[in-house]
């Protein structure tokens, strides 16, 4: 049998490039491998999603900001709406941590792989070329991402799974859609995390819902390949890199709508 703390690193690993590559912050892979690895874990209970979700929120802080810093030192990172959107999702977050108590882990399982899915099934079919549309106001704006702040909160996952569809569909190139969502995560994944740490019944292992070994393993390990991912995201053809943004998220559903 494979050693916890090695899988902590080889989902660190995945996690961390995952979150460069799509400005997703890893969330959409340690969530359900969490989920797999603690199922039967009498010490979690009945939460053990909750602490997938959190856990997960708390090693996004970390992948996050180094994504963002790779993109920020190459000049990438430039939103002239950014207060607006920051302040939106930190709203969201906040609500969602309210939120979370009252769901169970069934839920929370069932609505993060339909998430995945649909949004994995928009990815695939909206064209890698920016439509001409109208720039969104900054009510469209604000409202959409107090949205993403939520739901990406409730689901543990950096908001990129919805960031990047929505600034795509409004006529973003993607790789600017990934820089934004690198960036968005930061106050999303902090919020989350603090909230379900203050709010979570703390065990000998954890910090309210935080899982500490996970976070720390998980953690040291994606600095490296977050940055490696958001360099990457760059040079890849903008087609290819929503396809294969598609089916990641494909893959996420499957596992954890049917296992």
């Amino acid at each position: 049998m494979i050693p916890l703390w090695l899988l902590f690193l080889l989902v660190g690993a995945a996690g961390g490039f995952t979150a460069g590559l799509f400005g997703v912050g890893g969330g959409l892979v340690i969530v359900p491998t969490l989920y797999w690895l603690w199922r039967e874990d009498p010490l979690l209970g009945s939460h053990v999603m909750h602490f997938a979700v959190a856990t997960s929120l708390a090693c996004i802080v970390v992948t996050s900001i180094t994504s963002s810093w790779t993109h920020w030192r190459a000049g990438r990172l430039h939103f002239d709406r950014a207060p607006w959107l920051l302040a939106a999702v930190s709203t969201g977050a906040l609500s969602a941590v309210v939120l979370a108590r009252w769901m169970s882990t069934e839920w929370l399982k069932m609505a993060f792989g339909l998430f995945a899915l649909m949004t994995g099934f928009i990815m695939w079919r909206q064209s890698a070329q920016p439509a001409k549309r109208p720039r969104p106001s900054s009510f469209e704006l604000v409202v959409v991402a107090a949205l993403i702040g939520n739901v990406s909160t409730l689901l543990g996952v950096s908001g990129g799974a919805l960031t990047v569809p929505y600034f795509v569909l409004r006529g973003s190139d993607v790789r600017k859609a990934v820089v934004i969502s690198s960036a968005l995560a930061i106050p999303i994944s902090t919020i989350g995390a603090i909230g379900m740490g203050i709010t979570g019944a703390s065990t000998s292992v954890t910090w309210g819902y935080v899982h500490g070994s996970a976070f720390v393993g998980i953690s040291l390990v994606s600095l490296f390949f977050a940055n490696w991912g958001a360099r990457i995201s760059q040079r890849m053809d903008k087609r290819r890199l929503q396809q294969a943004f598609a089916g990641f998220l494909a893959l996420v559903a499957a596992h954890m709508l049917f296992f």
